[in-house]
């Protein structure tokens, strides 16, 4: 499940990471992937830093309080510094960030080694 508040960064994201095998459930909305988050149980969760109405860290602090994605992997994937994005992942609980600036091949490979880290 992917969550950024840039369709412009959802319509790249998207297609790359269908592309190397990834199914994709992308959304703009908080309101809406609140909603959708417990239906559709994603194995993954993408998200934005910084959005309107919750940050990514209060919606990772918030998904690590709910028993059903307590232990769902997340990545933040923002282009806020990287030290920052260090520090946010600590205090959230995420399980790691990419830098927006490295491109879809860098979340694309961050995600690859998440599955295989979980799947050994």
């Amino acid at each position: 499940m992917l969550l950024d508040d840039s369709e412009i960064t959802l319509q790249v994201l998207e297609p790359h990471l269908t592309a190397v095998g990834f199914e994709v459930h992308a959304l703009s909305s908080l309101r809406q992937f609140v909603n959708e988050v417990m239906d559709w149980k994603p194995h993954l969760i993408v998200t934005d830093l910084y959005m309107p109405g919750m940050s990514g860290a209060e919606l990772c602090s918030w998904l690590r309080a709910q028993i059903q994605t307590a232990k769902t992997p997340i990545i933040i994937c923002s282009s806020a510094a990287p030290k920052e994005l260090e520090r946010i992942v600590r205090e959230v609980g995420a399980d790691g960030f990419v830098s927006k600036d490295e491109g879809p091949e860098a979340l694309a490979q961050r995600l690859h080694d998440l599955c295989e880290e979980i799947v050994w």
